[in-house]
């Protein structure tokens, strides 16, 4: 059996439990493409409208600002910076009225010609990085631009030195190019340890997403906020699972495995 098939499976029986409302909630994507990993674009555009007619799109900010004004509140975030953010996020969130975060690898964003993606180094196969005109524009539409670090490390394998540099060359060149502070960060892989997190907080970000599974809750951690990542191979009935909670056990698993990691 697959993994999605026990994802569904098991989500049946965790969805007999209550979800708490109001539920908030950071999707996590990369990029939209043909083929797997990368979401299609008509799945993604299936998601918007079903979020449309069930959700308010929100920023990350105002996701960790405010009250929740709805049963459910949605934000985007999309890891990496890949070029797709520009030529097909871009386009189709502004149809539904949304904009997104993004947290950028600043090394892989060039002047003008796209830097190619390298699967070795973490990213997603065959794709194109945006440009730094293209995270301007995305930046003046309203989009949040965040720090990935400047490559696509695992800062829990390297030293508190480079960690700190990563952090701190990143925040910096992305800040000055799109003339406003970087005070959001992602943890590659969604790995990060409590030394990590405090070198993220002492670098001056005001939060970090990480990759454990579930809603934004009041007791939240800001330097490890939950998100629900959205699989390429998730039908539409998955995207709703896993959004509207049934699936939230898998947060719980993964806290678990943390715990006696």
């Amino acid at each position: 059996m697959s993994a999605l098939s026990w994802k569904r499976r098991i989500g049946l029986l965790s969805g007999m439990l209550p979800v708490a409302k109001p539920r908030k909630v950071i999707l996590l994507y990369h990029t939209l493409g043909p083929a797997a990993p990368a979401v299609s674009v008509a799945r993604f555009r299936e998601q918007l409208e079903w979020l449309s007619a069930n959700a308010n799109l929100v920023t990350l900010d105002t996701l960790l600002t405010t009250t929740a004004g709805a049963a459910l509140e949605v934000a985007f975030s999309f890891d990496d910076g890949y070029a797709s953010l520009h030529d097909e996020v871009a386009p189709l969130l502004q149809q539904f009225g949304a904009i997104a975060t993004v947290y950028l690898n600043s090394a892989c964003i060039g002047e003008s010609a796209r830097q190619a993606s390298d699967p070795g180094l973490g990213h997603y196969p065959d794709e194109q990085f945006l440009i730094w005109p293209e995270v301007q524009a995305l930046a003046a539409a309203g989009w949040c631009i965040g720090s990935h670090g400047v490559e696509h490390l695992d800062l829990t394998a390297v030293t508190a030195t480079v960690a700190a540099q990563q952090l701190a060359a990143s925040k910096q060149e992305i800040a000055g190019r799109v003339g406003r502070d970087c005070r959001h960060f992602a943890y590659s892989w969604g790995r990060f340890s409590p030394q990590l997190q405090q070198q993220v907080k002492a670098a001056g970000y005001g939060s970090a997403a990480s990759g454990l599974h579930g809603a934004l809750r009041t007791d939240s951690d800001r330097y490890a906020l939950p998100r629900i990542d959205i699989r390429a191979d998730y039908e539409l009935r998955d995207f709703i699972s896993a959004v509207s909670g049934q699936w939230d056990y898998l947060g719980y698993k993964q806290r678990l495995w943390r715990a006696f990691a």
